[in-house]
């Protein structure tokens, strides 16, 4: 009997935490936001600040201080460079690129003023956390057991992240969604360990993004 894979595992996980946004009349409730984006990861440690994009869905509500929304994040295959050595202590450098990552992410945010339709300008505060459902090494060089720091190639990633924002708004339904914070990853491998390091590809990092939300403003 084939076992589940990891993958597969991590989409029932997301699918059970995006069941609480599956509602009759999805699109035509009072508040419910849409929007699509664009974030700068800047994971760094020879990964460089790749770019990816997010479709976003969620909620808020006139009035409410608190607003939600969940998000598929896509970031395209970036490539990522390392230094290192083998158990001989020669200088190794291992090179090559990762697969592109799939991101599910759920976000809670709290407008710091009155939340009105009125208001052109809504800064506020987020915090949310996130699992990556794909990912992985697309391809490398020099990569070996023998390495005292290797690639994590059967990887769980997750985080929690934190951060500030505003929604600059051109009508009470459109708005500019600018957004920055620290995004905290938690990796582990799943192969069996070694004596060595592990070099994950998706790690902590500061991020910026914007886009563009539209919001429904009345009972449809």
């Amino acid at each position: 009997m084939k076992k589940i894979s990891t993958t597969t595992l991590l989409f029932i996980i997301c699918f059970g935490l995006a069941a609480q946004y599956k509602k009759a009349s999805f699109f035509g409730k009072e508040g419910r936001t849409y929007g699509i984006g664009s974030q700068l990861y800047a994971l760094g440690d020879g990964k460089g600040s790749p770019i990816g994009f997010a479709v976003t869905f969620g909620r808020d509500r006139e009035g409410k201080q608190f607003f939600s929304s969940w998000e598929l994040q896509y970031l395209p295959s970036y490539k990522f460079s390392f230094e290192t050595t083998d158990y001989n202590d020669e200088p190794i450098t291992v090179n090559g690129a990762a697969k592109a990552h799939l991101i599910y992410a759920v976000n809670y945010g709290y407008h710091l003023l009155k939340n009105e339709e009125d208001k052109k300008i809504k800064p506020y505060v987020s915090a949310g956390f996130n699992i990556v459902m794909m990912g992985g090494i697309k391809s490398d060089n020099n990569n070996s057991y023998d390495n005292k720091k290797v690639l994590g190639s059967q990887t769980f990633s997750a985080g929690l992240k934190g951060g500030v924002g505003v929604f600059y708004n051109f009508s009470p339904k459109f708005s500019l969604k600018l957004d920055g914070g620290y995004n905290y990853q938690f990796n582990m491998d799943i192969d069996e360990g070694g004596d060595y390091t592990n070099y994950f590809l998706f790690t902590s990092h500061p991020y910026v993004s914007a886009g563009i939300r539209f919001r429904l403003t009345r009972e449809e």
